[in-house]
């Protein structure tokens, strides 16, 4: 393969050989493949790494709300430095563009946290000012300037909404019309739970995504997350209104929210990627990972066969640039794409025997036993990032050493 700066220029059988080549890598023996993406993550969550065990959202919310979620024990370094530390964790584990669905807003230094360490990614700014008062709502001006300024530094802007607790028609009425003149995606956390859909069928007599077909809501810019509990008609109405959605199976096993109905989206046609939510509910951020937990969950809930290791395989790459309309530009090694790409070892007890050709069980190795651990090398818009899995141009241990003095405040307030 020939890179021409940050695209794929040529795939080929065969090897190229280092006399046409400006800078040769040697990947023999490594799987080549597209970097992972991560659908929905909250950096900011980092600082709370363990804290949520053994909780489920209901009562991390109870236990949680009084300090606004940690956010009165540090402050906007805190945060900016913890999301640094998840987006290394992703780099180093193979994922190349992350949804970071901000609590807080850091203003362009949501910008310059990526930067800094070269992730690709998209930026959720949530449409109120407080997300605990979702009637006060950012300026027109202010979604403008945040749409142009992540588009201008290359990251896609998208817009949070409110939880389904604080569905009121008038209110989602007023952000939907904002909305309609700003150049970005939405975003939704979206049939979460049970308790959640309670709520929802109390006060309107219908789900969260019935009422929101309803009255026009739906639509090919919103991103749903989790999405937990939908039936079959629910995931129609959500195909017809090209709705894309991205799930976090680890995390919805952790805080036991369900299990999502994801073969019959994938049956239905939907735009399906993977994500891992924050610290506080998975702990980790290994898209690896989430591909297994994502089969293994929809096998033992739907039966062998339900799913395919190429429909996971996708989830991962082609799928996840797809929920974000960059399914032309990343998620696959093919020419003329960007160059996000990773090398895997696979000369590891757990990897072998690794087989090509009739008997391929390369995609399987992948879905079922790698690791993030496993990633050696990572590319970027065809730049090294990682190399022989070392990430290059940010100082990893004295950044995991501010992040833990953050954390510990956290812990001595609590």
């Amino acid at each position: 393969m020939c890179l021409n700066g940050a695209f794929i220029a040529e795939v080929r059988r065969g090897c190229v050989s280092e006399q046409e080549c400006s800078q040769w890598i040697d990947g023999g023996g490594k799987i080549l493949m597209p970097g992972l993406v991560n659908g929905h993550c909250h950096g900011d969550m980092t600082l709370a790494r363990g804290l949520g065990d053994d909780m489920t959202l209901l009562e991390q919310i109870e236990t949680f709300r009084s300090h606004n979620w940690f956010y009165d024990f540090i402050n906007d370094d805190d945060r900016y430095y913890a999301r640094q530390l998840v987006y290394c964790e992703a780099l180093l584990s193979g994922t190349t563009f992350i949804c970071e669905n901000m609590y807080w807003g850091l203003g362009n230094r949501s910008i310059q946290a990526m930067q800094e360490t070269g992730i690709k990614g998209a930026l959720v700014e949530d449409i109120r000012r407080d997300f605990s008062n979702s009637d006060s709502l950012l300026p027109d001006q202010a979604l403008h300037d945040f749409s142009a300024n992540c588009r201008q530094a290359g990251y896609v802007p998208v817009i949070g909404l409110p939880a389904e607790e604080d569905f009121e028609t008038e209110r989602l009425r007023v952000i939907f019309e904002k909305l309609r003149g700003i150049d970005a995606l939405q975003t939704m956390h979206l049939a979460e739970n049970e308790w959640r859909r309670e709520i929802v069928l109390k006060k309107f007599g219908l789900t969260s995504i019935e009422y929101l077909a309803k009255n026009g809501f739906l639509g090919d810019r919103l991103i749903g997350s989790h999405v937990v509990l939908a039936t079959g008609n629910e995931i129609r109405l959500m195909k017809e209104a090209n709705v894309k959605i991205a799930n976090t199976p680890l995390c919805e096993m952790k805080i036991a929210d369900g299990i999502a109905p994801i073969t019959e989206m994938v049956k239905q046609g939907l735009t399906v990627g993977l994500g891992t939510d924050g610290a506080l509910w998975n702990n980790s951020n290994d898209i690896f990972r989430e591909m297994k937990g994502m089969s293994l969950l929809q096998t033992i809930h739907n039966g062998i066969r339900s799913i395919s290791k190429n429909d996971i395989l996708d989830m991962a790459t082609t799928g996840g640039a797809a929920v974000f309309g960059k399914e032309t530009e990343f998620g696959m090694i093919r020419e003329g794409m960007r160059a996000d790409m990773i090398l895997i070892d696979p000369e590891q007890p757990h990897l072998q025997p690794l087989l090509t050709g009739k008997h391929e069980n390369v995609t399987s190795a992948i879905v079922y036993n790698a690791t993030g651990s496993d990633v050696t090398d990572v590319f970027v818009d065809g730049r090294q990032l990682v190399k022989n899995r070392i990430l290059t141009g940010v100082d990893v241990p004295a950044l995991m050493k501010i992040v833990r003095q953050a954390a510990e405040k956290i812990a001595d307030k609590l």
